[in-house]
């Protein structure tokens, strides 16, 4: 009796891992996301133009390599992601002129910088080295060297950085630039800060991953500390940052 062979073959593509899919693919959308939506808030002179021009098309060369590495075979990888990690360099460099040059305002340079940062290391550590860290360590320390015995103190974490949204833009492209804030009630007054006399509503269509409840929990909570000021009652209830 012949027994025959399992012919099938089984290939393991980038676009089936889960943490590349997450901390890598998605994380450097966001970040395309917003530079490109930066980019396009940016009034265009003789002075920026080629500036702006040189970003979006470095974004969205990034965009199209990050894409481009769902779709590796294992013996295609290693090349594939290091021509992807040359464009998310290449990125970076790019906005550290633009912020030199004046194109970008600070504290969102900061933000895409260090966005950036967290993904080279989590594709240098992970894909290239082999020397896997977690995104926890990657974002509570953004020093050059990673020991995985760093005993961590909580008093000496990053301060959480606050970004300048334009007034009344409550979009969720907008909302892109600032989502990595993790205290829920900064998230809120950013949102106020943005469009006063928000209603619940407004605030739950740009923050979105906390119940209406929740929201109105943390509105009452700032209202009570005079943060916050209220108008009207119930569903009808408008609010905005106190002066």
């Amino acid at each position: 009796m012949q027994i025959e062979k399992d012919k099938t073959i089984h290939l393991h593509r980038l676009s089936s891992d889960t943490g590349y899919y997450n901390n890598v693919f998605k994380k450097t959308e966001k970040i395309v996301s917003v530079t490109l939506y930066i980019m396009s808030e940016t009034k265009e002179t003789r002075a920026t133009e080629t500036h702006i021009q040189t970003i979006k098309d470095r974004a969205l060369k990034t965009h199209e390599l990050s894409l481009k590495t769902l779709t590796l075979q294992p013996h295609e990888q290693p090349e594939g992601i290091l021509e992807f990690q040359y464009g998310l360099v290449a990125l970076d460099s790019t906005l550290r002129i633009a912020h030199m040059a004046k194109i970008i305002p600070s504290d969102i340079f900061t933000l895409l910088i260090d966005q950036l940062d967290v993904v080279l290391r989590y594709v240098n550590n992970h894909y290239l080295h082999n020397q896997g860290i977690t995104v926890d360590d990657l974002v509570g320390d953004q020093s050059p060297r990673v020991s995985t015995n760093k005993t961590r103190n909580p008093q000496s974490a990053p301060r959480q950085r606050r970004v300048n949204i334009p007034a009344g833009d409550i979009s969720t492209d907008a909302y892109l630039v600032y989502s990595q804030m993790t205290d829920r009630a900064e998230r809120i007054k950013t949102v106020l800060e943005a469009k006063p006399q928000a209603t619940i509503k407004d605030i739950s269509e740009v923050i979105t991953d906390v119940s209406e409840k929740t929201i109105q929990r943390e509105l009452n909570s700032l209202i009570e500390k005079g943060q916050v000021t209220r108008e009207g009652e119930r569903r009808w209830s408008k609010y905005s940052v106190q002066k």
